[in-house]
């Protein structure tokens, strides 16, 4: 694939995942190897869709060990509770990692609510 006819599918991929369509942006960054869309598609089913397991298979995809560690972890912990191992120890799950972005967004709101309380007052 050129670079030209890349840069044009990878243009699509982001307008479709911007419309919601995530299956058809997935296929298409896959199709590509672009790392970025990827990885955004991985975020959404982990951090907004709460589905670990669409996010493993993209996290491999862009060789993110951190997130893909991070998911086994879960499984184990949620494997031991199912068997029922450990009851009375109070087991805790790994601290969560925030999405950058949305640890950015968060900021802002908690900014702009802080500037508007100053305001009232």
């Amino acid at each position: 694939m050129d670079t030209k006819m890349r840069v044009e599918l990878i243009r699509k991929g982001n307008e479709l995942f911007n419309k919601g369509d995530i299956e058809m942006a997935a296929k298409i960054f896959a199709q590509t190897g672009y790392r970025d869309g990827l990885t955004r598609v991985a975020d959404h089913f982990f951090y907004d869709k709460r589905q670990p397991l669409f996010a493993l298979k993209f996290y491999k995809m862009v060789n993110r060990q951190d997130k893909v560690q991070e998911i086994y972890e879960r499984m184990v912990f949620a494997l031991g509770r199912l068997m029922g191992k450990n009851k009375e120890q109070k087991m805790e799950l790994p601290p969560v990692k925030v999405s950058p972005k949305l640890k950015i967004l968060a900021e802002e709101i908690l900014r702009d609510e802080k500037n508007e309380a100053e305001r009232q007052s």
